[in-house]
């Protein structure tokens, strides 16, 4: 008998709320949303990566502060399916448990990842 493995590369859509962006724009105007949407897009990409270096380091309270301000930058720039797994993974945190958290985890930096490069949906 041949033993398979079978790899899982599951993605899901990202959710960009374009009225959080609309709102954005009637507040700032377009030159400064676009300013303030390429500094908070780096700033999530340098979030996600401490969350990476705290997870692997089990430093759990450091992973915690972060990813509360993951989830604000999110929320912020109405990126909802990154704020909302966000929410999932500090709920896994907060009832201590690590599978739960490991695969939240998991599937939030992949969100993350996918919401970096650009591939999100409008609601």
């Amino acid at each position: 008998m041949t033993a398979r493995v079978t790899y899982l590369c599951p993605r899901e859509r990202i959710w960009l709320d374009p009225s959080r962006i609309g709102l954005l724009y009637a507040e700032l105007g377009g030159a400064e949303v676009q300013a303030l949407l390429d500094r908070a897009m780096q700033e999530l990409a340098v979030v996600h990566d401490g969350l990476r270096a705290q997870y692997a380091a089990r430093d759990l309270d450091g992973f915690a502060r972060s990813l509360r301000r993951l989830r604000r930058i999110a929320e912020h720039l109405g990126l909802t399916t990154v704020g909302r797994i966000a929410a999932d993974v500090g709920e896994c945190l907060d009832r201590g448990d690590p599978t739960a958290l490991a695969a939240t985890w998991a599937r939030l930096s992949r969100s993350a990842e996918q919401a970096q490069m650009g591939n999100w949906n409008s609601a």
